[in-house]
């Protein structure tokens, strides 16, 4: 299948919705829950010119790409990006990550970051079980590498620039890179 501007990818496993973690426990039943989105596609078809990513690579997508709402009539409608079947477009802005051969590539000025646990010593302000708006690097792209961000380092970024995303059920962050302001 050719495309002229866009990716063409169909959602691993052929599920839209995935409502269970790896161990099979249900975590939510509302398909409009945008965080329950199946986020991983593998791509079928590439758009005209040079691309770095290949056919039958996994891409990591924005959560509305394979998202189905109910109308404003209560029917069940597909994602806007759905072109038939089980086959879906999308933007490369909306690829974030790519995964060949065990290898996982960011896309862009981005970088997943993995929340830090709160530690249970002393008298606690908050409820969080995280400690806000500081992690460890998981997975970096080319503007993360130029900036002298490493896999592993702890880093402090701005608020309400974090964007949550499961990969094999763990929590990360995609941050930009220009929204982390120190390495600790």
């Amino acid at each position: 299948m050719n495309s002229t501007f866009y990716y063409l990818v169909e959602p691993v496993d052929g599920k839209e919705f995935a409502s269970e973690n790896k161990d099979g426990l249900v975590l939510s039943a509302n398909i409009e829950d945008h965080r329950m989105t199946n986020r991983l596609g593998r791509v079928i078809g590439l758009p005209g010119g040079v691309s770095e990513i290949q056919l039958g690579d996994i891409v990591l997508v924005h959560h509305n790409t394979f998202r189905s709402y109910y109308d404003f009539k209560g029917k069940l409608q597909k994602s806007t990006n759905h072109v038939t079947g089980n086959v879906y477009y999308v933007e490369k802005e909306r690829i974030y990550a790519y995964y060949r051969d065990s290898e996982e590539k960011v896309f862009a000025d981005y970088c997943f970051v993995k929340p830090i646990k709160r530690s249970e010593e002393g008298f606690q302000y908050s409820t969080r079980v995280e400690k806000e708006l500081v992690g460890t690097v998981a997975l970096i792209g080319q503007g993360a590498i130029e900036q002298g961000i490493a896999v592993g380092d702890t880093v402090a970024f701005r608020p309400d620039s974090e964007y949550e995303f499961r990969i094999d059920d763990v929590k990360h962050y995609r941050i930009p890179v220009k929204n982390i302001y120190a390495v600790l």
